[in-house]
């Protein structure tokens, strides 16, 4: 068993001293004593007392007395360098007048067995101090250490700091002060106990309130509601009302209510626990491993976007949805889109996030390995807010891969990581855009940043992916202390590095993802046509070797179109998934080239082109000159009717008798065409004409077309 030497006990239950806290002395193995000092007295000169040795152990293994701790006051745990040199001579000089005492253990010994110790006074006596002084300084020396550093002085607590001072007919603190000698300042108020009630109630009433008044407008309200009477009294008499100042009542606001309650008290619980709260927990503390927890969010792009197919128009400002790790950092995939936040764009960004990169970053002329973008797992719990996820679609769509966790409304900073990444893409990339909206910093009478908007969808969305590409290789210091796989391998703090060392390591929480799967489940639904041109969609054609190989063109030109489920990729026109058979999976078709004006565009150029046809089928669906044309046939059609009225007597036969004639006649009549062929023959000379034309000419004969089956 150790028993050291200054340690400090606690006895419970013992017939030899009192209960409480003493601290060991010294141990006097001549007389097989041990000397105790007791601590936590309120006696400025108690002093020790002495137990046998056998005593003091048989009370430690019959826990009568246990091991325990003396916190030493503040004043006493400062270094030395930051001690004034007064307060160190004083310290010293204490130290010398009890240093040859408090080492002669046969006093110590004595002072703590018998009631009267003359070796005491006349030590006093000798170094020339009281004897009372003594015992104070050997009582401080004992109770805090044994140690020079007990003996400091405790100024810290001079003039009762901390404790609230007894009001007297005396007023407290420093009186009021004229400037010049021309104004008599008002006599000081002192503050009673009623006073302080007054000043909780009205903190209570009208400062510690969401309304947020100030505190002298609360000040003002406290001396209308309790020292109304003293006011109208002293405007009555002429002179100064005699009640509380506002520093005064600024003062004891301070002393009533801790800081504390005034944060928690003048704002809403929604907004302390966003805005005011310490934060000393942290939303990694239990997602080290990646792929634990995905957070997902979504937030308009401070950029305005025009379109691929006219710059003139105008689109707004795109969505940008972004799926990040929570543990290491690393963006597990994004999406950007003209929809709002929907679960048509986050869907996008899930299938993005679960599925390989390359194939992706190629759309937009960003050329990667999938290894420097490792992203394509399933987590094991993905964290959204409680808007476009919490139907039943992405319930169906999601529970079967992944758990889904909200989180409470208005409370983003549940989900601060991938907050925090929207903050940085507009910081580095969006606000240098010229379009941009600075995040609504727009000083009035500047410039409208849509007169600006030059950068189109896939442009946009192409700075995005570099800068993503850009954050996962970017360090951050948090993830040095998030993991020691890093430091034991030498690599860099990076999300990158983070993810594949716990990927090879096989400390992570992910699962693989099926591409089939993904696609069958994430991507969005639409029905297509197979028609004699190819897969048609949205005014797009497209086709695969499947498509050729079974001549499912032509059998659509021959026996009719019919529809198919597909599954889109919104981020490209260039390809779809159909389900070309109920059997198999969906099979991967490709643009053709008659729709090559939208290659390598988004589907929202597509459906832009769709409402632009619409709209101009809008603006005129027929002509004003088509109005006049069908009234003119109309009108046409009733003369022609009128007119044929007067041969409704005249039979079929003699209608169409003489047609050729006829029509040389009207020739003559209307055009001068037959003249001039007339005119041309005339010039001929021909040596007899009655031989022309009794003159036979025969023809050479064709061969004989025969069918089949004829006999001959």
């Amino acid at each position: 068993m150790e028993l050291p030497r200054n340690s400090v006990w606690e006895f419970k239950g013992s017939d030899l001293a009192e209960d409480g806290l003493y601290r060991v002395l010294d141990f006097m193995h001549d007389v097989a004593s041990v000397i105790l000092f007791p601590l936590k007295t309120e006696s400025t000169t108690s002093r020790p007392l002495a137990i046998s040795t056998e005593a003091f152990i048989e009370h430690v293994k019959s826990r009568k007395a246990s091991k325990s701790e003396f916190n030493l006051p503040s004043f006493l745990l400062v270094a030395e360098d930051n001690i004034p040199e007064e307060h160190i001579a004083r310290r010293n000089k204490n130290y010398g007048l009890i240093e040859s005492i408090v080492s002669d253990r046969a006093f110590v010994f004595d002072y703590a067995t018998k009631k009267r110790v003359p070796h005491l006074a006349e030590y006093a006596k000798k170094v020339g101090i009281d004897r009372k002084a003594l015992s104070r300084l050997l009582t401080q020396y004992w109770c805090y250490g044994q140690d020079k550093m007990a003996l400091l002085p405790a100024f810290s607590k001079s003039g009762g700091f901390g404790k609230d001072r007894k009001p007297t007919d005396k007023p407290l603190g420093a009186p009021k002060q004229p400037r010049t000698l021309a104004i008599q300042r008002a006599v000081k108020y002192i503050i009673t106990d009623i006073d302080k009630s007054k000043f909780k109630k009205a903190l209570k009433k009208y400062y510690l309130k969401q309304a947020r008044l100030t505190l002298s407008k609360t000040y003002k309200n406290m001396l209308i509601d309790s020292y109304s009477d003293e006011v109208r009294l002293a405007n009555a008499c002429g002179t100064k009302p005699h009640v509380p100042t506002l520093k005064q009542f600024n003062y004891w606001s301070k002393k009533l209510f801790t800081k504390d309650e005034f944060v928690k008290d003048r704002t809403t619980e929604n907004d302390h626990l966003r805005n005011k709260r310490g934060l000393l927990g942290s939303v990694i503390k239990d997602s080290y491993l990646p792929g634990t927890h995905f957070e997902i969010d979504a937030t308009v792009a401070d950029v305005h976007i025009v379109s691929e197919l006219g710059s003139q128009h105008i689109l707004g400002r795109p969505t940008i949805y972004i799926v990040i790790d929570r543990a290491s950092r690393m963006i597990a995939g994004m999406h950007v889109s003209l929809f709002h936040a929907s679960w048509r764009a986050a869907r996008q960004a899930l299938s993005n996030s679960f599925l390989p990169k390359s194939r992706y970053c190629k759309q937009f002329s960003v050329d990667i390995d999938d290894s420097e973008w490792p992203c394509s797992h399933i987590p094991k719990e993905l964290v959204c807010d409680n808007g476009e996820m919490i139907g039943l679609q992405p319930k169906k769509a999601l529970n079967p891969m992944t758990k889904l966790s909200f989180t409470p409304p208005y409370r983003p900073d549940c989900k601060g990581v991938v907050e925090k990444r929207f903050d940085i893409l507009n910081k580095e990339v969006i606000h240098e855009f010229l379009g941009t909206t600075r995040g609504g910093n727009i000083v009035r009478g500047s410039r409208d940043p849509r007169k600006d908007a030059i950068y189109t969808l896939k442009e946009v969305t192409t700075e995005i992916i570099k800068a993503i590409l850009e954050h996962n290789r970017s360090i951050f210091d948090d993830l040095a202390f998030s993991s020691p796989l890093l430091v034991e391998n030498d690599l860099s703090p990076t999300p990158i590095n983070y993810w594949k060392i716990h990927l090879a390591k096989h400390k992570h929480e992910l699962q693989a993802a099926l591409p089939d799967d993904i696609i069958a489940r994430l991507l969005p639904p639409v029905t297509v046509s197979m028609t004699r041109s190819g897969i048609h969609f949205n005014g797009l054609y497209y086709t695969c070797s499947e498509v050729e190989e079974r001549n499912l063109a032509s059998v659509a030109r021959s026996s009719g179109q019919w529809r198919l489920e597909a599954r889109i990729d919104e981020n490209t026109t260039n390809h779809i998934y159909v389900k070309l058979d109920k059997s198999h999976g969906f099979t991967l078709c490709h643009l053709l080239p008659r729709s090559r004006m939208f290659k390598d565009k988004s589907m929202y150029e597509s459906e832009f082109m769709q409402d632009w046809l619409d709209s101009k089928k809008e603006l005129s669906p027929i002509s004003v000159t088509s109005i006049d044309d069908h009234k003119n046939r109309q009108l046409m059609t009733k003369n022609a009717k009128e007119r044929s009225k007067s041969s409704e007597n005249i039979s079929f036969a003699e209608k169409t008798k003489n047609v050729r004639q006829r029509r040389k006649d009207e020739l003559k009549a209307t055009t001068n065409v037959l003249q001039q062929i007339t005119e041309s023959q005339e010039t001929v000379d021909y040596s007899s004409s009655n031989e022309i034309v009794g003159k036979v000419v025969s023809l050479p004969i064709g061969r004989i077309r025969r069918t089949k089956g004829d006999p001959s």
